[in-house]
């Protein structure tokens, strides 16, 4: 067997850079046991070639190669210390000829047909499509290999569990290389188990695919549907069950009406929070909801859950402990003026909070539906983590999970959010996003929109939605479509997707009151239609009256009822007098 011949025996490649060349061993150890016996080692860190070493004098029949090579000393090196194959992230002729004078296996890296044809040219028939998603993803890749069908690809960057099924169902590619398996908190920490647990889910969804492997080529498209539809959910008997929602609850300070910042004497005090808002908007609905968090033992802690506990939200599930409640300080817009808001939230009790804190069996009981957004693992790894272990212990006892991406560019970077959220992503069933979230966290962005400008292309976010879909396997796909005119007027509207059919509400003209927690009410209404097993076009239009009546109303919390959001749903947006 020959070297394309064991990477297409192992399908997926994980991409390994290492600090510490004492890991090498029990990674490889972890990967091997998880069921992946292979690596590319990058030479992005120093010492990779004695990591390359390490690995194979420990497992011999282990497939190693390096990654990331940039030079002819690296390429000797990493031949010098085992090497069995070498990837370039991009086309280096240097690189290419000398690794096929020194009889070694070369990757090289190509995104465009000019470095295809120029691969061709020096006889290779298998290279590396790099960065994948970035780079346009399936569509470029069927686009790449259609003129050179003799081309095999190994797509590297952005790929994940959710999506490589897409990769895989192409005739083209021999294999994909990832690391999202290769958890970098776990290695720092010595958790290698965690890492062999995650090289296991890799293993587990590849079998899905291998088992497929002798399908007609004209038949192989239908294999990423059939592994997304093992996610659809069952939404019968739902009602009654408990929706669990975990996150941060907020002091929000703000200036009195429309006052800026710099003008205020004094700021009126209330809470709010992503998750939380969704439980007080469920808890008015007449849900049987419990928020999670930790808040501190104090006064100012028992004032948060005391204006949750007053609407109906059970918060006996709430851990104490810390030393101080987050804050954000709000200036409300008006006209052409945007809105501010001012984070005070480092070191507040959850953002320091441990896995020890949530018993997730004790959490679970009883419950039917778990809810967090993409602020929570946005507050520290740690979060992050607990997160992850929600959602697969909810995946456990088949809960079903809604995720709002809930980007803030405050709180993280686009890239590190697109690395956390693609692995909590993996867990969930039902994903809400707004005009903007999908391409920041992504990098799936809606044709022929102008989200400052109000220009909303509702045939883009059909794209937005179905990329979503094939990447994730979501059985929903949400998206808020928000038209700002002003930060006083906007026009508010949503589509959802159910990987068939693309259902769109009717459109509101909203003058703003305060719009803060508008995506939280959006996103409870939707949960609770959906709970109650309404149809998508029904349950849509449920979740856009909530969040239109939201915009009246101060406060993060949203005050309505089920009879005034069905009301508002069927027609009657008159705002008159009610007697």
């Amino acid at each position: 067997m020959n070297t394309y011949e064991k990477i297409e025996k192992c399908k997926m490649i994980p991409v390994i850079a290492l600090d510490n060349v004492a890991d090498a061993v029990p990674l490889a150890k972890a990967l091997v046991e998880g069921g992946l016996p292979c690596a590319e080692v990058t030479f992005r860190r120093e010492g990779a070639n004695l990591c390359i070493k390490a690995m194979k004098e420990a497992y011999p029949d282990m497939l190693v190669g390096a990654g990331t090579v940039l030079n002819k000393e690296q390429v000797d090196l990493a031949i010098e210390a085992g090497a069995e194959f070498i990837v370039s992230p991009g086309f280096d002729e240097n690189v290419v000829s000398y690794c096929q004078e020194k009889g070694i296996c070369v990757i090289p890296g190509v995104s465009t047909a000019s470095e295809v044809a120029k691969a061709y040219s020096f006889g290779l028939n298998v290279v590396k499509f790099f960065p994948a998603e970035a780079a346009g993803g399936v569509k470029m890749l069927k686009a790449l290999a259609a003129p050179y069908n003799m081309m095999r690809f190994m797509p590297t960057g952005g790929i994940g569990i959710g999506n490589m099924a897409s990769y895989y169902v192409l005739k083209c590619v021999i294999a994909c290389g990832g690391s999202f398996m290769i958890d970098s908190k776990a290695i720092k920490e010595g958790d290698f188990e965690k890492i062999k647990n995650l090289t296991k889910d890799v293993i587990s969804a590849l079998n899905a695919l291998n088992s497929n492997d002798s399908v007609a080529d004209d038949k192989k498209e239908s294999i990423q549907s059939n592994i997304n539809s093992e996610k659809k959910i069952d939404l019968s008997g739902l009602s009654d069950k408990k929706i669990i929602t975990f996150g941060e609850l907020m002091l929000r300070l703000a200036p009195e009406g429309y006052l800026r910042f710099v003008q205020a004497d004094a700021f009126e005090a209330t809470f709010g929070g992503g998750e939380a808002n969704v439980s007080i908007s469920l808890a008015n609905f007449g849900a049987n909801t419990s928020f999670v968090t930790k808040l501190p033992s104090h006064e100012i802690g028992q004032m948060a859950v005391n204006s949750l506990r007053k609407y109906g939200v059970d918060t006996s599930l709430i851990a104490r402990g810390g030393k101080r409640v987050g804050i954000y300080y709000l200036e409300k817009g008006a006209s052409q003026r945007p809105s501010k808001v001012i984070y005070d939230r480092a070191g507040s009790a959850i953002a320091e909070a441990s896995k020890n804190d949530f018993d997730w069996d004790k959490i679970f009981d009883g419950a039917g539906w778990f809810h967090f957004t993409g602020i929570t693992p946005a507050l520290s790894d740690e979060l992050a983590e607990i997160c992850l272990e929600a959602c697969r212990k909810a995946k456990e006892k088949g809960i079903i999970v809604s995720c709002d991406l809930n980007y803030r560019n405050k709180l993280w970077s686009k890239e590190k959010a697109g690395e956390v959220m693609n692995k909590l992503c993996q867990y969930v069933d039902v994903c809400i996003s707004n005009e903007e979230d999908a391409n920041d966290v992504f990098g799936i962005k809606a044709a022929n929109t102008d989200v400052t400008a109000g220009e909303i292309n509702s045939e883009g976010y059909k794209y937005v939605a179905d990329e979503l879909k094939k990447r994730f396997g979501f059985s929903y796909v949400a998206i808020t479509l928000r038209e700002s005119i002003s930060a006083s007027d906007n026009r508010w509207g949503a589509m959802l997707y159910d990987g068939s059919d693309y259902f769109f509400s009717k459109k509101y003209n909203v003058h703003i009151v305060d719009r803060v927690g508008g995506g939280d009410s959006f996103g409870a209404g939707l949960i609770y239609s959906l709970m109650h097993n309404e149809s998508p076009a029904d349950a849509i239009e449920f979740a856009v009256a909530a969040s239109c009546l939201k915009h009246s109303i101060e406060g993060d919390y949203n005050f309505v009822s089920v009879d005034e959001v069905k009301k508002l749903a069927k027609g009657d947006a008159s705002g008159r007098v009610q007697r």
